[in-house]
């Protein structure tokens, strides 16, 4: 039998072409930003709320490398599956400025990372396709190469640091490791003890000792290598840090009409909208941050991008998820279209109701825990000062007193 088909079927396609698939030549990158590689993954570690710190959920990954010196440019953590929010909040970790301020010794770790690639490696993910990742990559002359299809060891450097950052993240408490048979007994969700701020501070600290140690590839440090090689002097700097991330954002097109521009089923406004009413302005691109939809950005055929708000200021901030989730009670109740009314009045009782049961939850807990320490008005029983009837040593029988004959009498 042909050896590649009985190795694929014994441990699978991906072990047969670790061994059989020939992998003539290697990424040679010699400028720093020239080339960087981004990915997704989830990571081996379950987290804890923030509250009451129960465990949560996994949480997802999102790393980008610098190809010729290892240096991480920018990572991003999130509950939320990989999506086009996440690519543009690690690009927008990638061009700015980083330093980390240690928690005991608050000196600052240097991060000398920033800059704005040439060159983007990525797999062929949907995010990746968008066409907001695409256009946006394209206004800042950023050129996307995509992996070709199946072929996973052209992402060698993401992969590589991915499977590094998890050996580190598999000694953390809630660990999930790397597969069931690692896993063991090991009860992950029991041991959980980091939320997700605490998690990030880590992978931080985790990344700047990364930075320092000799890598085997490059005979010395990544930071060392970033220096040699010109780092800081390496690439395109962004000035106007906003206008990089807006512009990655996700959007949709909606119609600029005389009452502003509706999204989602909220509406917006701006004054720099008056001049454009009635002047064929028609369908703009419109720019949004899932998190917070109390602004939205719109970007204009001649580049110019507009900042809106909600038309009716004294709305609170909600996130795209409130709004699709009280969008979808509303029609499974009544069908058709939400008002805004009624959708932040879902969205408020939503809120009420969470708050409510959190306090709740909170006070039960608070009780139990002063009921715990409130003093024992009854006094204890001392074993040694009681006479069973019988001696049984059953101490559910009735007892008598002992007289202390070693006092002093009483005269009678």
């Amino acid at each position: 039998m042909d050896q590649r088909e009985v190795l694929r079927k014994r441990k699978g396609a991906k072990a047969a072409k670790q061994v059989f698939e020939a992998r003539a030549g290697r990424l040679e990158v010699e400028r720093p930003l020239e080339v960087v590689q981004i990915d997704h993954t989830l990571a081996d570690i379950i987290l804890v709320d923030q509250v009451e710190r129960n465990p949560l959920a996994r949480p997802w990954l999102t790393l980008a490398i610098d190809v010729a010196t290892r240096v991480v440019l920018g990572a991003y953590v999130t509950f939320d599956a990989p999506s086009v929010l996440s690519i543009c909040l690690c690009l927008d970790h990638c061009v700015q400025p980083k330093s980390i301020r240690t928690p005991s010794s608050l000196e600052q770790l240097y991060w000398p990372t920033a800059g704005i690639p040439q060159a983007i490696h990525v797999d062929n993910g949907r995010d990746f396709r968008s066409d907001a990742f695409r256009s946006a990559c394209a206004e800042w002359g950023i050129a996307i190469k995509y992996r070709p299809p199946g072929r996973v060891h052209f992402g060698g450097h993401i992969e590589r640091l991915i499977g590094t950052t998890m050996g580190a993240v598999h000694v953390l408490p809630g660990t999930t490791q790397s597969s069931p048979k690692d896993k063991g007994e090991y009860d992950s969700a029991a041991r959980a003890s980091m939320t997700l701020d605490e998690f990030e501070d880590w992978l931080q600290l985790e990344i700047c000792r990364y930075h320092n140690t000799r890598h085997s590839g490059l005979k010395r440090t990544p930071l060392a290598a970033w220096a040699d090689l010109g780092g800081d002097d390496a690439g395109r700097q962004v000035v106007d840090t906003d206008a990089f991330r807006i512009s990655f954002l996700p959007s949709e097109r909606r119609q600029l009409g005389r009452t502003g521009i509706n999204l989602f089923s909220i509406g917006y406004w701006s004054d720099a909208f008056a001049p454009m009413i009635g002047r064929g302005a028609g369908k703009v691109t419109v720019k949004y941050d899932p998190r917070d939809m109390s602004r939205i950005w719109v970007v204009t055929d001649d580049g110019r991008t507009i900042a809106a708000r909600y038309k009716d200021l004294s709305r609170p901030k909600v996130s795209l998820w409130e709004s699709r989730r009280a969008s979808a009670i509303f029609h499974e109740r009544h069908g058709g279209r939400i008002s805004e009314a009624i959708l932040f009045g879902i969205i408020d009782e939503q809120r009420r109701i969470a708050n409510a049961a959190r306090q709740r939850t909170l006070a039960t807990r608070l009780d139990e825990e002063r009921k715990a320490r409130l003093p024992n008005d009854k006094p204890k029983r001392d074993p040694s000062r009681e006479m069973f009837a019988i001696d049984t040593s059953n101490p559910n029988l009735p007892t008598y007193p002992i007289d202390d004959f070693d006092g002093p009498r009483r005269k009678t």
